[in-house]
Parts: C-alpha cells; structure tokens; sequence
C-alpha cells in the first residue's frame, strides 16, 4: 500500500494527469489507462473550482498569453460525480488515486469519497484554511515546495502537524514551467529531510526523461511528473508533460536507479563474502614452526586467501604457543593453539 510508503519498491511514481483530461472525463479514462500500463504506481488529477480558485480578472502568467486564469480553469473543472467515477476506474484498473484540493470543501467531498492521502500544490502553501482542514483528517500528506523558502515550508508543515497530520512527507520544486536543468537544485531535498524529518520527493516540472533517476540518486523516494495523451491538447500543460513513451522511459530510468542505489548501509553482499575468502589475507606461517614453539612477529606473513586468522588480530596469537606442528607457507587458525 502507498499509504505508509513501506511496501513497495522506489521510487514511488505519481503519474500527474493535471488537467490534460481537457476537461472530458473520457480523457481522464485514457489517461489512467497510460499511467498503468507505462508502470506508474499512482494517477494524480486537481480538484478545484474556478470561482473558489481565483478572481476573474486574474493577470496572465507568461505561459497563458490569451485567456486569465478564471477563463481557464473555468473550462477545465470536473464535478464530483466526475471524481467519483475517476476513482472508481483507478480502482478497477488497480492503480492508485491521488487527487490534488485547492479549497477546503473539497477535502471533505474526497473525504467522503475514501480517499487516503492528500497532496498539496505548492500555490496552496499559503491557503491556511486548506491546510487546516487536511491536517484534521489525520491522512497522509504530500506536499511540494516550489517557490517557498525553508521557512515557508515550516509555516506549512507547523500547521498540518498541529491539525493531526501524522505522516508526511516532502516535495522538493521549482515552479517553473519548464524547468531548465540549471534551475532543479536537487540537493534542496536533503535540507528538507533534515529540517523536518521526513522522506522526500521530487515534483519534477522539467521535460527531460533523466531527471527522475538523478532525483533518485539524490535521495527521492517519490517522483511526480506531468504526462499526457498527446501534446496536441487544449490545456496549457499539454506542451509541459511527458508523452506516454516518455513516461514509460522516465519511469524505467527512474526505478533502474533505485536498484542501483540500494540502501543506506555498508555490509559486502552475499556473493562478496566468496570473493572476500579469496582475495583478502590471513596471517601464514614463513617457516616451520614446531609444536610448542612461541609465535612472534617475524614468524609470519600476510598472504592469501582470507580463511584463515586476520592480520587485524595478529596481537591474538603473539606470544602464544602452538599445540601442533606447523608447515611453512600454512594458513594459521586458531585450531593451532588449542
């Protein structure tokens, strides 16, 4: 389950539909339909009403040069009965549904749907009221972090976890449509990790199919990354997201690095500890040396293979006697001082 993010292999791979349904819920169906089967774990959509959203007469953002943000979103809400059958089909098609709320009755209408995990946009890290009522239903939380400072995420996170929010965890972002590479800073994942204590992600807004194992090697265990049918569509993210082949590789490239990645220990592998008798050292005997004769330092030498005792406990066996004889050239035990 995605819940705990404790049963199942990184990275965790949001496949963020957005609003490249176009508005249809037939194209929301078709996009779920790709996220399965290019091999992501989770299909995000956003809920959100134009008139809650923002004002009407909203100024253009550099990338949305013919219509105001009301116009816009306007043509690309969903309703809840939408949603409703959205998550039904990810249940069907066994894929897991995240949704994105940007107002507050929006939380307990997906609440109410069954939902177990909220995320937070990085423009909703000022929206205290939405932040109040997701902290209060106690699910787990994703939040992303674009264009916010170390305290500005800790505004946020103070008031999630002071409403109930137990389990979290953490988006690096830049809010940026694209990304250019220069501009990812990967490493801000590791502050965030050690201000909050939390596992963290990447919300990646780039249009490179490299950047998701590069997240990985930094330290991500979830990746978010826009996708779409075609870049053809009508919504203005369309020309910002992944085709399905390029989905399909970013996914690929990004668990390969996770298994390249492995854990943060330090112990050889199994098939090490073979190699290992073969080509480290034990302590072997330079010349004969007759039972009860007392081991010193120019008595022995260091040589392969590693069965025998390490040159580490060489201070074990100094000044000891032999019980048996010994041969020259033997690798010394400690059967030969019993």
């Amino acid at each position: 389950m995605f819940f705990k993010l404790e049963n199942y292999t990184k990275p965790y791979i949001i496949a963020e539909a957005g609003i490249n349904h176009d508005g249809k819920i037939k194209n929301a169906f078709k996009l779920i339909d790709i996220a399965k089967k290019v091999g992501a774990d989770c299909v995000k959509f956003q809920a959100f009403t134009a008139k809650d959203l923002t004002i009407k007469p909203n100024r253009r953002t550099k990338y949305q040069k013919q219509k105001s943000q009301y116009q816009i979103l306007l043509k690309y809400e969903l309703k809840k009965n939408d949603f409703k059958k959205i998550k039904e089909y990810c249940d069907y098609k066994h894929i897991d549904f995240l949704i994105t709320p940007f107002s507050p009755w929006w939380v307990e209408t997906f609440s109410e749907l069954g939902v177990k995990i909220f995320k937070i946009s990085s423009g909703s890290l000022r929206s205290l009221n939405l932040l109040r009522e997701i902290g209060k239903t106690k699910l787990t939380v994703i939040l992303s972090t674009g264009m916010c400072n170390i305290n500005d995420v800790k505004n946020a996170v103070d008031i999630l976890r002071d409403n109930g929010c137990k389990n979290l965890f953490i988006l690096h972002c830049v809010s940026l449509y694209p990304t250019k590479l220069e501009q990812i800073n990967l490493f801000a994942m590791h502050v965030l990790r050690n201000e909050f204590n939390v596992s963290i992600g990447f919300s990646d807004h780039t249009i490179e199919v490299t950047t998701g194992e590069l997240a990985v090697a930094a330290g991500a265990v979830i990746l978010e990354k826009h996708f779409t049918i075609n870049r053809e569509g009508s919504s203005p993210d369309h020309k910002l997201s992944l085709t399905p082949r390029g989905l399909k590789r970013y996914i690929e490239k990004s668990k390969k690095a996770a298994v390249i990645c492995g854990e943060e220990k330090k112990e050889p592998i199994e098939e090490e500890l073979k190699m290992k008798e073969k080509i480290q050292c034990s302590l072997v005997t330079k010349k004969f040396i007759k039972k009860g004769e007392i081991i010193s330092y120019d008595k022995i030498v260091e040589k392969r293979p590693g069965t025998g005792i390490s040159p580490f406990d060489i201070n074990k066996i100094i000044g000891c006697a032999v019980s048996v004889d010994i041969e020259a050239d033997e690798i010394l035990t400690y059967q030969h001082f019993n």
